[in-house]
């Protein structure tokens, strides 16, 4: 059987995430890939044998690489540790602190996770108060609400993209990772109206500003505009959001990720989701909650929504289901564009995956949309 499709058990998980388990879990992963790789490399050098025949050799080797690399990571669950020293990106690392407490209402107030210090940085520079007016693109990383930093590390790649396609700046923040108790719900959302705040803070208005997240990333935008639309805290709707294979169903009730007709185009396997889903949501919480299922729980948005998706990845008919909920609410402005055969989250990892001109693409796209609006 195929490893990437097993499900491990608790006891295995405890093994693997503590010493010397975790050595022969890494010296298994290395030797499993090194043995398999010679395989991938013959059986797709025809093109009918890739995952999609339209597929490059580049594009089915990578596929399977990352693919069988992240299923070994993420099933140690080493979670990443945020630090608000400024590193190498330097003057670009900013410190944000809490917003008012009257932003943080209902659903974000909590007796053990509340408000916090966090950092972001800006790509290519720093906003300047008094600077002349720019699109700035506040964008949230993606990684399962459990992985990333918005630093160089993972988010250099897509604020490129973001810069030539999209906006002036890109500002990432470093919001709190379910990867560890403090940051679950509804740390990360609570992040996000600190970081909503700073930029309205620096003379921004919201019509120069554009939400954008990559995988749960874009759940996380999502949840911002309901928490704007739902409890109307003096925020002003942001002037659009852009969803880059949104990670928008923590629980998904259409079956396993495994069991999905994509999941042989995709590298996404249960143990980063199995992270997510066990990390994120608090026990208090039904896993059908709004702010955990979006696609199940439309609402209205002045805001107008773009959502990007790949055509062999396995978060897209939650994407579809979102739009299709989405668009029979009176007045909201919905746009789905699918980029066919391509894998998830291209604009965050089309450099690695080998999905550089279908990200590109998609973000031309996203650009097109931001222009229809405007005009």
């Amino acid at each position: 059987m195929n490893t990437e499709t097993k499900g491990l058990t608790s006891s295995s998980r405890r093994f693997i995430t503590k010493q010397p388990g975790k050595t022969i879990w890494i010296l298994y992963a290395v030797i499993s890939i090194i043995v398999r790789i010679p395989f991938w490399l013959l059986i797709f050098v025809p093109a009918a044998l890739r995952q999609q025949p339209q597929w490059t050799y580049r594009q089915a080797i990578t596929n399977k690489v990352v693919k069988a690399g992240t299923y070994f990571y993420f099933s140690m669950r080493v979670a990443p540790t945020l630090s608000l020293d400024p590193g190498k990106e330097k003057e670009r690392f900013v410190i944000l602190e809490p917003a008012p407490a009257k932003l943080y209402l209902g659903v974000l107030e909590d007796n053990i996770i509340t408000p916090a210090t966090i950092g972001g940085t800006w790509y290519p520079v720093p906003y300047r108060k008094g600077a002349a007016q720019e699109r700035v693109i506040l964008h949230f990383h993606g990684g399962a609400y459990a992985l990333g930093s918005g630093r160089d590390e993972d988010t250099a790649y897509t604020a490129k993209l973001l810069i030539q396609y999209v906006g002036d700046k890109v500002f990432a923040p470093q919001y709190r990772l379910c990867s560890v108790p403090s940051g679950r719900f509804p740390a990360a959302l609570q992040d996000a109206v600190t970081s909503y705040k700073y930029l309205l803070d620096l003379g921004i208005p919201s019509s120069s500003i554009v939400l954008s997240g990559d995988s749960a990333g874009g759940h996380l935008i999502v949840s911002l505009l309901r928490y704007i639309s739902e409890y109307e805290p003096p925020l002003p709707a942001p002037s659009a959001a852009l969803l880059w294979s949104a990670y928008l169903d923590l629980v998904p009730h259409y079956g396993s990720v495994e069991s999905h007709h994509s999941y042989t185009t995709d590298f996404l396997s249960h143990p980063l989701m199995d992270w997510s889903r066990e990390g994120f949501v608090p026990e208090f919480m039904h896993t059908t909650d709004p702010y955990i299922s979006h696609p199940r729980h439309p609402f209205a948005t002045k805001t107008p929504l773009w959502v990007g998706v790949s055509g062999g990845e396995v978060l897209e008919d939650e994407n579809a289901e979102f739009v299709m909920n989405m668009k029979h609410v009176n007045e909201n402005k919905v746009e789905l564009y699918a980029e066919p055969h391509a894998c998830h989250d291209i604009l965050g990892f089309g450099n690695v995956t080998g999905f550089e001109a279908e990200a590109e693409s998609m973000a031309g796209v996203a650009r097109s949309f931001l222009d229809s609006i405007e005009n």
